[in-house]
């Protein structure tokens, strides 16, 4: 993850010794919220991905000519990079929200 806790392990045997749990509905909640969220986000940057390469440097090629024209610093972003990190951070949490879930569902599935 982008920044994982130090001590992440250690939380997760806390939840298990102590019981911790979360009600099953919280859950529904949570993975129609949050994760089926991320997912159509994942399809959405999925699409991006699917533009033929040349019409991706294009955009790029875009993106750096208004950055010098609106005289932005730092460096502009690259569509395929920023789209690839994106995906990676969406199963990122993805993996942790199923990891919580296996480790607090109240009525263990």
């Amino acid at each position: 993850m982008a920044n994982p806790l130090p001590q992440e392990e250690k939380l997760y045997e806390k939840i298990a010794q102590e019981n911790i749990s979360i009600h099953p509905l919280v859950w529904e909640l949570i993975d129609h919220h949050i994760r089926n969220d991320l997912q159509v986000i994942a399809v959405a940057i999925s699409n991006i991905l699917l533009l033929p390469n040349w019409f991706i440097r294009l955009i790029n090629s875009l993106i750096k000519l208004f950055y010098k024209l609106t005289f932005q610093k730092g460096t502009p972003p690259d569509i395929k990079r920023s789209s690839d990190k994106a995906l990676e951070r969406i199963k990122k949490i993805d993996s942790f929200l199923r990891k919580l879930k296996k480790e607090t569902l109240a009525e263990k599935e």
